[in-house]
């Protein structure tokens, strides 16, 4: 793997913890599916489907993106993370703030919400700063660095709307604003998740998938679209533009997800057919996404809303993910592997630590997993089946995750020079 810093790498199980704990949360998120039922796919502002959404937005993704960037800032964009080794601290302090937060919402409790702060939203901006800093310090590429830059601004302005949408929900103040709420969603999701996969995928199509390189040119005009979308959606919430404005936000995605589709439909060299199928899949939910949400407003014979989040949240993003974590971690294990074993000790590659077709099934699994969801938007009975499916997907990536790194410290220990 060209152009990758090996030498620079964290500890593996720094970025592993976050990886497994985000397969783990979209199990716990399948599992909450089947236990509310029906009703968690009626209206956005049901308190079940709150906790849904930061579920899959800060237990999946959220997990998913800080453990990526631990491993990505040093090895693939040439900035190393300053105090990475406090990565099991950040670990847990973000997974205990996650759960604080869901308590809160869950049941209004304001002594959570206190703690969830304290938690959650510190220990995102204290992550986002250090990854600034690195970012700032770093010498690799000027277009990947950008865009990590913009998705880290973003995360660290929604925490500070997090915060307060935090104190509506619990009665700390005021009421209830939707331009604000929409606001926090944007920044969120296209800000911090849309840019970061965008950013990171500059780097990881050519080299992961075999697609062409994405010309510095096209990176630029991507940056610039993104960060005017974005200041679109902060003047329409402040009232500078009309709420019209806000559907802008659907052409960051559609830019994305159509990208995708078209390098690999041009692909010089295909790699990893598994990895490639999970993002295409990924990517068309989102165009999907998109297409309904600019689509004319109704009448619609379910909630609109429920649907694009089913589509962006429960199918497209996490496939993009998962897609990226099954290979993080067969690096992961390779590179803990290279650490242990001795110096001319041959080991399996990285493609064969977990292979192709225990991915396949995996889609498969997700993909069924992902369909039930979507269609118990328009048929909210089978909800709870839904929820069993995904919970089930989960529960499988991570068993073949841990797998993965069980086996490779297996295989070092065995080849592990005997003691004098």
């Amino acid at each position: 793997m060209s152009g990758l810093n090996f030498e620079q790498a964290p500890a593996p199980s720094h970025p592993l913890r976050f990886l497994l704990s985000a397969l783990a949360w979209g199990a716990i998120a399948g599992i909450w599916v089947a236990w509310s039922g029906p009703e968690i796919l009626v209206s956005r502002w049901a308190p079940a489907t709150i906790v849904l959404v930061h579920l899959l937005t800060l237990g999946v993704l959220g997990n998913a993106m800080v453990g990526s960037l631990i491993q990505f800032l040093p090895v693939a964009a040439g900035s190393p993370l300053p105090g990475s080794r406090y990565a099991p601290v950040v670990h847990l302090a973000l997974n205990c703030g996650i759960a604080c937060l869901l308590s809160a919402i869950g049941f209004h409790a304001s002594v959570l919400a206190g703690v969830a702060v304290f938690l959650l939203a510190g220990t995102l901006a204290a992550f986002a700063v250090a990854a600034l800093i690195g970012l700032l310090r770093g010498s690799g590429r000027t277009p990947p660095r950008m865009g990590i830059g913009m998705a880290l601004a973003a995360i660290l302005t929604n925490v500070v709307l997090g915060i307060a949408m935090l104190g509506i929900r619990v009665g700390w103040w005021g009421s209830p604003a939707h331009s604000l709420v929409d606001l926090h969603a944007a920044l969120g999701i296209v800000g911090w998740v849309i840019g970061l996969i965008g950013a990171v995928g500059g780097i990881t199509l050519p080299m992961l998938q075999g697609t062409r390189a994405i010309p510095r040119p096209a990176a630029i005009v991507w940056l610039t679209v993104l960060a005017l979308t974005l200041l679109t959606a902060i003047g329409s919430s402040i009232g500078l533009f009309p709420d019209g404005a806000r559907t802008v936000l659907a052409l960051p995605v559609a830019l994305l997800s159509g990208a995708v589709l078209f390098l690999q439909w041009k692909s010089p060299h295909r790699r990893n057919p598994t990895l490639r199928r999970f993002w295409a899949v990924g990517s068309a939910c989102l165009l999907a996404a998109v297409s309904v949400a600019v689509a004319s407003p109704g009448p619609w014979p379910f909630d609109r809303p429920i649907l694009v989040g089913a589509l962006l949240l429960g199918a497209g993003l996490p496939f993009l993910v998962l897609g990226m974590t099954l290979e993080i971690m067969g690096f992961l294990t390779w590179i803990e592997m290279r650490r242990r074993v001795p110096r001319g000790t041959r080991i399996p590659g990285v493609g064969s630590l977990l292979p192709e077709p225990g991915k396949k099934r995996l889609l498969v699994s997700h993909c069924l997993a992902a369909t039930t969801l979507i269609v118990s938007v328009a048929y909210p009975p089978l909800a709870r089946i839904a929820g069993l499916f995904v919970a089930l997907a989960y529960v499988a990536t991570f068993r073949s995750a841990w797998s993965c790194w069980r086996d490779g410290i297996a295989f070092a220990a065995s080849h592990r020079p005997a003691s004098t």
